[in-house]
């Protein structure tokens, strides 16, 4: 069993991996918040730094969100050159801005589209090409509309993410429509979609024997000791010190990382929308915390909610 940190832009960045690889335990693998293709014949350092190498070991498998298949291979020739041999492309983003653009689920609606970026990804990086999709954008038949094509391809392997872009994370995940896409897919499947405890993971690891690799993505940042619940088989309770620890930690390497009040909230901010989940008064403390406006009135808060 392999547990993978799912891609949340503004959350799952660098700092925040590195900081979690220290503190917890758990996760195998992290795939990276989308990096977008861009136009020309080469890729900026800049885009690429989210991709640095952490300190503690951690498989990284970039994600790249787009629709042009040359650019998309210029990209992917610069994640080769940086030594990557692995590549997961972004069909199952469900903001609307992208969708609209053919990109993420957006994809999937134009057949032509996605088999031009599955036989990019295919020629340039081989085995190592996956893909990460929802069921679809209104309709969630479209995924099985696209599985053959899909199969046709030799992926790595294929996430499926049980919802369609129209619900983003509303509701709940189509446990039913992720069990027909897997079983159509000719591909490894990585489950992915409302793993938020203990319970909920033992209840669809029973109920697909023959899954190995589930991706956690919100379950993971509600509750940063999920994963070694996981794999420790029993429910592991959140240790206020060890999370505390965690907290200051990653603060510190965010105000090292950005510059200003505004930006540093900004990614706590963005950490305690989900983080609240783990504290009795988690909403309440969540209001709080969005109300600040410099970090030392963050800091003071987080430390009485301690």
């Amino acid at each position: 069993m392999q547990l993978i940190l799912a891609p949340l832009r503004g959350v799952t960045e660098h700092t925040f991996r590195d900081m979690f690889m220290r503190h917890f335990g758990g996760i195998d693998e992290a795939v990276t918040p989308f990096i977008p293709t861009v136009e020309g014949a080469r890729v900026k350092s800049q885009l690429l730094k989210d991709l640095r190498p952490h300190v503690a070991a951690l498989h990284l498998v970039p994600q790249v969100l787009g629709r042009d298949p040359k650019a998309f291979r210029v990209m992917l020739n610069a994640l080769r050159d940086l030594g990557f041999a692995r590549v997961n492309l972004n069909a199952g983003c469900p903001w609307p801005m992208v969708v609209k653009r053919g990109r993420g689920s957006g994809l999937l609606k134009n057949e032509t589209a996605l088999a031009a970026m599955l036989e990019a990804g295919c020629d340039v990086m081989g085995n190592g090409f996956s893909i990460k999709v929802r069921l679809g954008i209104d309709d969630p038949a479209l995924l099985l509309q696209r599985m053959p094509l899909i199969n046709q391809f030799p992926l790595d392997e294929v996430t499926i993410h049980g919802r369609t872009a129209r619900q983003m994370y509303a509701g709940i995940a189509d446990v039913d429509a992720f069990a027909s896409a897997a079983e159509r897919c000719a591909h490894r499947v990585v489950y992915n979609g409302d793993i938020f405890t203990l319970d909920d993971f033992q209840r669809l690891q029973q109920r697909f024997p023959h899954i190995t690799r589930w991706m956690i993505g919100r379950g993971v940042i509600r509750n940063p000791f999920l994963c070694e619940s996981i794999k420790a088989g029993r429910e592991i309770p959140v240790d206020a010190a060890r999370l505390k620890n965690f907290l200051d930690d990653y603060l510190a390497a965010v105000c090292l990382e950005l510059s200003g009040d505004r930006p540093v909230l900004g990614r706590m901010k963005e950490l305690w929308f989900y983080l609240q989940h783990s504290f009795k008064r988690g909403p309440q403390l969540l209001r709080s915390i969005q109300l600040c406006m410099v970090v030392d009135d963050y800091r003071h808060i987080v430390a009485d909610a301690f």
